[in-house]
């Protein structure tokens, strides 16, 4: 017999049938890790920006400016009780009831630059104004009378950090694993031996004279993260480990009388994972978690041995909401929103990057 010919209908069918089966159109990289959808000749902005931002992205001889603007909002709560429960459920004493609200400015120029198509190097630069409200109860004796305390940082440079990624992996199918090394120098206003003053009228209330801009130490953090197109969607993930380098002060007390020593702030162990849609060539949206668990830190006044500053173990959990927009194939607008879910996270952390190709 002869052989039968396939309808033309049946064979458009099958074919569209054995795309699904592959999961649909798969974004396919060249050999230094660019991304394009398969069968176009032009490469999809909106996924490349997506691995830009999660410094994924490696292009020889290319230099990138990007500056940046975010604003930080936070506010906590603080009840101290200096009393006695009478029969068990009856509290004789004072209450007293005091707030923090802290906002940040921060604007920031980072440049990058990779010399081969698995290797970017990069500086980032910030310059942060800080706002905060210190309440209390407690005006003149009163439980019922309150009062504030404004304290303002105009502006100051903070702590400056060069960074290295190198792609260790990566694959045609849009895979890549990096590893990065941060290191950040204490440029910015140390948090240590800063005043605290207390209100004449409210003796409740103390602030410290002045809002620090940096950690105070240098420091060193590495981690791996990796990134993955599974179409119609990019997964990514990331692990780090942060280690503060102990350093000697000449004054960490809080008091007018200088008292030198050693800190040696808290580790952290950072994670964090999310999922990107590309919704077209320009268009992407990136949904995103990231928690943070610093250990505490502990102090060493001249003389004395280490003592743990209570308090000061955080645990830090955001939920992040961003959009990009590739305006052109060189300059990417991308916005990010951040929601704190631990009380040690920003209420609400939002920022805008401009990152320009050269």
């Amino acid at each position: 017999m002869g052989k039968r010919k396939r309808n033309p209908f049946c064979r458009c069918f099958a074919a569209g049938f054995a795309v699904l089966a592959a999961g649909g159109p798969a974004y396919a990289a060249d050999a230094g890790g660019h991304l394009g959808l398969e069968h176009k000749p032009k490469k999809q902005q909106s996924v490349e920006s997506v691995y830009r931002q999660q410094n994924a992205l490696f292009k020889p001889g290319q230099f990138i400016i990007q500056p940046g603007f975010s604003y930080a909002y936070s506010d906590s709560n603080a009840v101290t009780l200096n009393g006695f429960l009478a029969l068990g459920a009856i509290f004789l004493g004072q209450i007293n009831v005091s707030k923090v609200k802290s906002n940040i400015e921060t604007l920031s120029l980072q440049t990058s630059y990779s010399p081969t198509d698995d290797m970017q190097f990069a500086l980032t630069v910030p310059y942060l104004a800080r706002q905060s409200t210190y309440e209390s109860v407690g005006v003149n004796g009163s439980s019922l009378q309150a009062s504030e305390q404004g304290v303002t940082n105009k502006g100051q440079i903070g702590d400056v950090s060069a960074s290295f990624f190198y792609q260790l992996a990566g694959s045609q199918t849009g895979a890549a694993l990096i590893w990065n090394l941060v290191a950040k120098a204490p440029t910015g206003r140390s948090p240590y031996g800063i005043p605290i003053a207390t209100q004449p009228q409210n003796n409740n209330l103390s602030y410290p004279t002045a809002l620090p801009t940096g950690n105070g130490v240098w420091s060193v953090q590495t981690g791996l993260s990796a990134i993955k197109t599974v179409n119609p969607v990019i997964l990514f993930t990331s692990l780090s480990y942060t280690y503060e380098i102990p350093r000697d002060f000449g004054n960490i007390s809080t008091t007018t009388t200088p008292t030198p020593g050693r800190v040696a702030p808290g580790n952290a162990v950072s994670v964090g994972g999310g999922t990107a849609f590309a919704l077209n060539r320009r268009i992407s949206l990136t949904f995103s978690f990231n928690e943070s668990f610093i250990a505490s830190t502990s102090i060493k006044p001249a003389g004395s041995s280490w003592q743990t500053v209570v308090g000061s173990s955080e645990n830090a959990a955001v939920l992040n909401f961003g959009v990009s927009y590739a305006e052109n194939a060189s300059t990417t607008i991308v916005s990010n929103l951040g929601i704190g879910l631990t009380r040690d996270a920003p209420n609400v952390d939002l920022s805008f990057t401009v990152p320009m190709t050269f």
